[in-house]
């Protein structure tokens, strides 16, 4: 047996075979890309660290120094952490997550509790702090004190306190020996473990019924309270004063041989951790730049902290802590636009919402390529260095030169030996309407002659044409429009050359530039707005978000009132053309395409299908745009969240890049860009494993190509048409079944038949 699967794989990989692709993740297949350099919070089992960021969730093997990280693909429930604790009785992670939502990991696999989140309340449910203890976890929320008990995976009791029929949100938790501690954001209780019902707020000793605590922790049997700056022990049930600090308290927490008390500047974004012996006395502090969370001390040589900005950090000893190497991603979880080409990804972290309010970011930009991230951050990076901020648009040239728009600070061009070129004040970039200050640069997009248009967003010239030769030509477009005048969006060019894009509010719709190809000429240019309304234009609304070019160069407008197709682009100057609003079926309904819905997004894939980014999820529908082929929204799908800003697809690969307001996201799509011909042939998986019951995958084919699968006998197995240019099989025959083992004939071929090509596949026992 083992001489015939020796064989067969020899067949595989054969000059006449489909060659598999390493490491190739197969059709449907998401993955997640979260940044984790912003940990909130910290727990530990003595050997691992388990590390909640603003986002994920990792493993860091102290001793490997490995790491491993988790997302909604990985089996968490929800994104977006609050706080996580460990459980030694039971070997239990307890994840919190910002909408009080709950999982329990355990053993590399995750438990939902959605209870917390599901319960109708008034106010607020956010969890703010767990302590555990003997197989319970105690959350402090606004709501009261929730137990779960861990070993049946279900909330046991909730303690609920109150303050003039108010309840009091808990914001800490700690215990000693015989009693719990709870502090509340007014006043500090206390209640003997074996009391017969701690659900009764009477079962609860008043320690303090006046301050706001902020964090409570337990150290050598003594227990600690603090509020925003000052600290107290609790003796003889009262709180005797301590220690002031001179700024903001952020946590307070009981370590191996001291108390850490955990300080934030928050205008100067550094800290400090002091800590404290039984004694009350200060026997160690250090600085943390950025902002602390949550200190963890595993033995007397190491402390871990928990850092909003630079993630987890160590300090060894004394001196000052360091970052540890993190788990790949980018530098941010905003993804305002996204460019991906041939496994290559750019992402851009500024960003502004619908009222044109600007992040004022530093997140920078970063990119993907060979399974790494790179990060180019403001003050950490020499390429953009410590006064560039909100860097929202980014593309790549066939130059090799990556483009960035900022909405502050004009253009950023890095080139492939990594020196720099800027371009803001007294350059082609004119000064915003939004602020005197700003050079908003708004849009990218490169014609056939690889000239770069962009747009700039609020400037008296509001399109910029940088030519091949690195000339640069400015042009200033005299159509009203508000509020904000000149207001530029995002741009693509269409097959004549005619230059679309977009405006923001209510009266700007879509404008259409024709620089007749003399981009240096201004003389012969024409222009025109397309609006809603019979006449002029026929958009389903003036408020504009996204805009795309299909296969058929017919132009797709997103707006705020669904989608307009501009089937004939070549005569919407003449006005002798208007937006079409088609009509969409989706189950038994049919409706206007996406009334109603916000489209944010737009993305034409290889098969020409139309991907649509909206506020309730991501869309999937046929070329026409008469049919929903899917749809994923975040209770479906591994997607952080529903309201999508952008989607971009890498035409090589497949892979569609969906940006939302909680992070990225890819998911390998069924099709690719289609070649003139059949180039470098690809199969995945090849061979197919025994039991595989996913999709197979042939990419690298001429565009729609016929594609004839058949036993080794000539016996048709399947047919298909491919996606572009990769066609996909489920691995069933004819019949229904899974072919038997052995080897099966491709025959790959164009309409006309003047491309072919012929390989193999083997199906594995």
């Amino acid at each position: 047996m083992n001489l015939i699967k020796t064989s067969i794989a020899t067949l595989v990989f054969g000059t006449v075979a489909l060659s598999s692709i390493a490491q190739e993740r197969p059709i449907g297949y998401w993955r997640a890309h979260m940044p984790y350099n912003s940990a909130v919070s910290i727990a530990s089992n003595g050997k691992d660290m388990f590390v909640a960021t603003q986002k994920a969730f990792y493993i860091y093997n102290i001793g490997t120094k490995e790491s491993e990280s988790f997302s909604k693909v990985e089996g968490m429930s929800d994104v977006g952490m609050s706080w996580i604790g460990y459980d030694t009785y039971t070997s239990t992670t307890i994840l919190a997550y910002a909408n009080s939502n709950i999982d329990l990991y355990k053993d590399g696999s995750f438990y939902n509790l959605p209870e917390i989140k599901n319960k109708t309340v008034s106010g607020s449910k956010k969890i703010n702090r767990i302590y555990t203890e003997a197989g319970l976890a105690f959350l402090s929320t606004d709501q009261g004190i929730v137990v779960i008990d861990l070993e049946k995976r279900e909330v046991k009791e909730t303690y609920s306190f109150y303050l003039n029929n108010q309840v009091l949100p808990i914001t800490d938790f700690t215990a000693t020996d015989n009693f719990y501690y709870a502090a509340s954001t007014k006043g500090f209780y206390k209640a003997n473990k074996n009391a017969v019902n701690l659900q009764s707020f009477a079962a609860w000793t008043k320690i303090d019924t006046s301050r706001n605590f902020v964090g409570a922790a337990t150290y050598k049997d003594k227990v600690f309270v603090t509020g925003a700056d000052s600290l107290f022990v609790v003796q003889n049930d009262t709180l005797k004063f301590i220690y002031r600090s001179d700024t903001n308290t952020r946590h307070i927490d009981g370590g191996v041989d001291g108390l850490f008390i955990t300080e934030n500047y928050k205008k100067t974004f550094n800290g400090m951790v002091r800590k404290m012996d039984e004694n009350f006395q200060f026997i160690d502090s250090f600085k943390t730049p950025g902002l602390c969370t949550h200190v963890l001390q595993t033995d007397t040589k190491n402390v871990w902290l928990a850092d909003e900005f630079t993630g987890m950090k160590i300090r060894e000893m004394r001196g000052d802590p360091y970052g540890i190497v993190l788990p790949e991603g980018p530098s941010h979880y905003a993804n305002f636009d996204i460019y991906a080409n041939n496994g290559e990804v750019w992402v851009a972290h500024g960003g502004f919402n619908d009222l044109m309010d600007i992040s004022n970011s530093s997140a920078g930009f970063s990119t993907f390529k060979n399974e790494n991230w790179t990060q180019f951050r403001t003050y950490e990076s020499p390429v953009i260095g410590n006064d560039k901020f909100d860097f929202i648009r980014i593309i790549k040239g066939n130059d090799g030169n990556v483009y960035v728009g900022s909405a502050q600070d004009g253009l950023l061009i890095l080139k492939p030996d990594g020196t720099t070129e800027n371009y803001a004040k007294n350059s082609f970039i004119d000064s915003s309407a939004m602020s005197g200050a700003w050079h908003w640069v708004n849009g990218f997009a490169f014609d056939d002659d690889n000239n770069l248009w962009m747009t700039v967003h609020g400037g008296k010239r509001e399109l910029v044409v940088r030519t091949q030769t690195g000339s640069y030509y400015q042009m200033a477009v005299p159509i009203p429009r508000g509020p904000i005048p000149n207001a530029a969006g995002q741009i693509i060019i269409d097959d004549n050359g005619q230059k679309w894009y977009t405006t923001t509010g209510s009266t700007g719709g879509v404008i259409v530039y024709d620089d007749n190809h003399t981009p240096e000429n201004a003389a012969d240019d024409k222009y025109r707005a397309l609006l809603a309304g019979k006449g002029l234009g026929g958009l389903p609304d003036n408020e504009t978000y996204s805009i795309a070019k299909d296969k058929n160069g017919a132009i797709w407008i997103g707006t705020k009132n669904g989608i307009g197709i501009v089937n004939c682009p070549g005569q919407v100057m003449t006005g002798g053309w208007e937006a079409e609003i088609r009509v969409v079926q989706y189950d038994d309904f049919a409706g206007y395409l996406f009334e109603s819905q916000q489209v944010k997004a737009i993305a034409v894939d290889g098969a020409n299908r139309k991907w649509i980014g909206t506020n309730n999820g991501v869309w999937l529908i046929s070329p026409e745009g008469d049919k929903v082929v899917n749809r994923f929204t975040a209770a479906n799908s591994p997607l952080p969240s529903d309201l999508v800003q952008k989607i971009e697809i890498d035409p090589a690969t497949g892979d569609v890049y969906i940006g939302t307001e909680d992070g990225l996201v890819s998911y390998r799509g069924t099709a690719t860009e289609g070649g003139k011909e059949n180039v470098e042939v690809k199969a995945f998986p090849n061979p197919v494993p025994s039991g595989y019951s996913g999709n197979i995958a042939i990419k690298g084919l001429v565009e729609n190509a016929d594609v004839r699968i058949t036993d080794i006998s000539g016996q048709l197995v399947y047919r298909t048409k491919a996606f572009g240019g990769q066609a996909v099989w489920n691995g069933i025959d004819y019949t229904g079944r899974r072919p038997q083992s052995g080897v099966y004939m491709v025959f790959i071929t164009n309409k006309d038949g003047s491309q072919t090509h012929v390989g193999k596949l083997v199906f594995m026992e």
